[in-house]
């Protein structure tokens, strides 16, 4: 049986991650899950997605130590932290996504969610802080000073969420199979890069058969 190919995308705010991942996904034509993910998990755990927008890609907080009792079930979980609870809805989304298609998954920490099912291909995007700058300040018109906090605080959230699940360093090449500077590199050629190694990948199932 034809097992499933999963690009999982790690990425710096700024950094274009987001769009080299739907652009990978559409060259190869497979989908792109992304802030779909959260529709996915909400609708999997019956949850409001207010709720699940306000927690996921966090840490846990120390001082928000179980899910409200209105929101426990069988699939979220009980006596958790809100974190923890969101962690492993999604997860369990990735995990049945996977198994269902060849897709491109960016962040909620796909990769190490994944890191036992074979064809997963682990990537990270980042680039340099003027270019994240002046992409943020361009996409979201907002000053530079804007930019610079919005950059810190996303890093720092997405940094404490992956090392806090993962176990791994956020944005460490060894964390990774891939790490890519699209500043450096340019968009194009990060999704080539990406749909490369995603093809080779192909052809060595292939070849297997």
């Amino acid at each position: 049986m034809k097992e499933n190919k999963i690009i999982t995308i790690g990425r710096q705010i700024g950094s274009g991650g987001s769009q080299i991942g739907m652009e990978v996904a559409k060259r190869l034509g497979i989908k792109c899950y992304d802030k779909q993910l959260i529709e996915l998990a909400c609708s999997y755990g019956e949850l409001d997605q207010k709720v699940l927008e306000e927690a996921e890609e966090k840490r846990p907080n120390p001082f928000l130590y179980s899910v409200p009792r209105q929101m426990q079930n069988d699939k979220t979980g009980r006596g958790i932290a809100i974190n923890d609870m969101v962690f492993n809805v999604q997860s369990e989304v990735i995990r049945q996504l996977a198994a269902k298609e060849s897709c491109v998954l960016i962040g909620r920490c796909a990769d190490y969610v994944l890191r036992e099912q074979p064809g997963v291909t682990s990537v990270f995007i980042y680039a340099d802080m003027n270019d994240r700058i002046c992409r943020l300040m361009e996409a979201c018109k907002i000053t530079r000073d804007e930019a610079i906090t919005l950059i810190k605080k996303t890093d720092k959230s997405r940094r404490n969420y992956y090392e806090c699940y993962t176990g791994k360093r956020w944005g460490a090449g060894a964390s990774y199979d891939v790490t890519l500077n699209s500043a450096e590199l340019g968009f194009d050629t990060c999704v080539d890069l990406i749909c490369h190694l995603y093809e080779r990948k192909q052809e060595g199932e292939t070849e297997k058969s």
